[in-house]
């Protein structure tokens, strides 16, 4: 990440890896309590009580509220970026001349990831509380910004190469791009909408076998995507 929202002074020598777990603990709490509340309801007080810290820590740690819960996207973004960096990489393999299934593959595999990384357990659950939290609100500023174009950015990218070269059209022509947005978009109503889509299902969480289903049906719907007679 290009900006850091540590402290303005560095802990004492010795202490950087006790005030890194620090950081991280008071950084675990604050996406729980911002994901349940959003920003502007969120306490400090509960962040600090939760995370076993006194109030300035978090002065200390982040400059304040703002500088926290920008540290809690940096955070979930830099390990969504670990996650995907295998299907990425499977993803860039895949060559023109390989058969359409390979693309599918590679597509529905970073879908996979994805479905993973937002619905997987329980820590990723608050994870993704956090994000839809955050869309609902309208993240805005410069800091925010830049990681959403850098994280978007990458994932539509890698997307959009692999559906180009399934269907046989540029990546950069606007019907990949909707095709790429209408399979991306398959976990919107999943992850935005998380509790009516869980209420309408009669599920209480997609974990376990409701996430193979979920994943299973996300895999179906992209080949039905990418299939050349829905292609035209």
């Amino acid at each position: 990440m290009e900006e850091h929202t540590g402290p303005r002074r560095r802990p004492p020598a010795g202490g950087y890896a006790r005030g890194d777990l620090k950081r991280v603990k008071i950084i675990e709490a604050a996406l729980k309590v911002f994901g349940e509340q959003g920003y502007e309801q969120a306490s400090t007080r509960q962040i600090a009580r939760d995370a076993g810290v006194n109030p300035p820590a978090l002065q200390y740690y982040f400059n304040g509220k703002e500088g926290l819960h920008l540290a809690c996207f940096e955070y979930i973004a830099a390990h969504l970026a670990r996650a995907l960096e295998p299907v990425y990489a499977a993803a860039d393999a895949v060559e023109p001349g390989d058969p359409p299934g390979k693309m599918a593959d590679a597509l529905c595999d970073i879908m996979d990831t994805l479905a993973d990384y937002l619905f997987g357990a329980a820590q990723l659950e608050g994870w993704s509380r956090f994000i839809a939290r955050g869309v609902g609100e309208g993240w805005s500023g410069q800091s925010y910004e830049a990681r959403k174009q850098n994280l978007a950015g990458k994932l539509h990218a890698k997307c959009d190469r692999l559906v180009g070269l399934a269907t046989g059209c540029p990546a950069t022509d606007a019907l990949t791009k909707l095709r790429t947005t209408a399979i991306l978009g398959q976990l919107t109503p999943f992850h935005l909408s998380r509790d009516n889509t869980l209420a309408t299902l009669g599920w209480p969480d997609f974990h376990g076998e409701r996430l193979e289903m979920l994943k299973t049906t996300l895999r179906q719907h992209t080949r039905a995507i990418l299939d050349p007679k829905s292609a035209r």
